[in-house]
């Protein structure tokens, strides 16, 4: 299990390896640009091709042999503490070593021969995919729609063969068939073309110079095609995505019953039906070791027993411990500490009360609203005075330096009535703080200057 740790904490290693591949593919210089033109890549605003450095073919093959020794570890290290048998029935892995051969026969056949054509940058984009599981699970839902994308494809090309050859006897004896639809395949590209309306309506102009009742075929066509067509592919490939989504989800919460069922038979060691409240702080503290799972801290240990627990018997089932996944993800909101002026008679006065009212509601937060837009209408003017070296940038200083002021106010009173302990639990409250000192600090050093 140790290996399993050591491969964690090497995470960092694999990520930037893997940026690192794909880095590559902006870096190694062009095939065409080593064979046709030696010097091509050096015109670089000819061919567009950026202002990266490109590197030569020694310095990819050191680059591309370092990333490789990197993958390799990547992926024969679970080696270590999965054992070959477990590694193996992962179809992943076996892609990934096949992708890993090929990659690696690719380097060797680049590294002694010019080659017109590499598969190493397109090997590179598929392991970037298959670490990644979002990306993964993204490439196997649109593999799902190859099916749907096929019959829209059928159906969209069928559409496009019947009109362009209706449009071809239609107008064979007129100027449109002779000067614009000559052949079935130019009648073909132009109907295509049609379809995007890139040449609408110029393609049917001739035909609309004889009659203006020609142009009914077209609009029909539009009609049908751009608005009728489309919006119906659109809603298949959706409604199909749905569906394969819906499916992973089903497979994924499959498979995850089926690991928390296997890890609660381990754990239930007396085959008691249960997991105790101590079993279930051990499983908890030995999962903090994992750094894929979120950090729980020991003060949360009793809230998530008490989550799970839902008959509330101190006793966690079988079917209460298939919630484990939602329940250690859960973000439980610590009560804030009672503020240091609680103490004080004067702080639960009438008029504090109504201060703490007021401080708390909507009219307060609109106020900090509007002070801010004038704030920024104030650097706007103060920073354009200051471009035009104008001795009136001064006046908003001191309106900037007055509003930094209202900020402080403003922070004081959030204080004054939540506390101090309860102002500092609200991340925006932390970055208002720290920003609100800095600015001050920075104003009143540029006017005292």
């Amino acid at each position: 299990m140790s290996f399993y740790f050591v491969y964690l904490r090497l995470d960092w290693l694999w990520s930037l390896n893997l940026f690192a591949l794909i880095l590559l593919n902006f870096l190694e210089k062009p095939l065409w640009c080593r064979k046709d033109a030696l010097h091509a890549c050096d015109q670089r605003d000819l061919y567009f091709l950026g202002q990266l450095p490109y590197f030569s073919k020694t310095e990819s093959l050191i680059y591309e042999g370092l990333t490789l020794v990197i993958l390799v570890m990547d992926i024969f290290c679970p080696l270590s503490y999965e054992g070959l048998n477990i590694f193996w029935r992962s179809t992943t892995n076996k892609l990934k070593i096949l992708l890993l051969f090929i990659l690696a026969c690719d380097i060797l056949v680049f590294a002694f021969s010019s080659q017109p054509f590499r598969l190493a940058p397109y090997i590179r984009v598929v392991f970037l995919i298959m670490t990644i599981r979002e990306l993964r699970m993204c490439a196997i839902t649109l593999a799902g729609l190859i099916g749907t994308y096929l019959n829209v494809l059928a159906l969209s090309l069928l559409f496009l063969l019947f009109a362009s050859w209706l449009a071809y006897v239609t107008f064979e004896d007129t100027p449109q068939g002779k000067t614009i639809f000559s052949s079935y395949g130019v009648t073909l590209y132009q109907m295509f073309v049609l379809f995007t309306t890139s040449n609408n309506p110029d393609v049917w102009v001739p035909a609309y110079k004889i009659s203006r009742w020609y142009s009914l075929f077209f609009i029909v066509y539009v009609l049908l095609g751009v608005y009728f067509l489309t919006n119906l592919i659109l809603a298949v490939i959706y409604d199909s995505f749905k569906e394969q989504f819906a499916k992973q989800l089903v497979q994924v919460d499959s498979i995850r019953k089926n690991i928390l069922q296997k890890a609660f038979d381990l754990i239930d060691t007396n085959n008691r039906g249960y997991l105790d409240r101590e079993q279930c702080i051990s499983l908890l503290n030995e999962l903090n070791k994992y750094r894929s799972l979120p950090k729980t801290s020991r003060e949360d240990f009793e809230l998530i027993f008490a989550e799970l627990d839902r008959s509330g018997d101190f006793k966690v089932t079988s079917e209460e411990f298939a919630d484990l996944c939602n329940t250690i993800a859960i973000k439980f909101q610590k009560e804030p500490p009672p503020s240091y002026l609680e103490k004080f008679p004067f702080y639960h006065s009438p008029l504090c009360g109504r201060l703490k009212s007021f401080v708390r509601s909507r009219v307060f937060e609109y106020i900090i609203v509007f002070v801010l837009l004038i704030n920024l209408v104030a650097v706007i003017i103060e920073t354009t005075l200051d471009i035009e070296n104008s001795s009136s940038q001064e006046t908003w200083q001191e309106v900037e330096f007055f509003l930094g002021w209202i900020y402080v106010a403003e922070m004081a009173l959030k204080i004054f009535s939540l506390g101090f302990g309860a102002y500092w639990m609200e991340g925006q409250n932390k970055f208002d703080f720290v920003l609100t000192w800095t600015i001050c600090k920075f104003i009143t050093y540029s006017l005292i200057r």
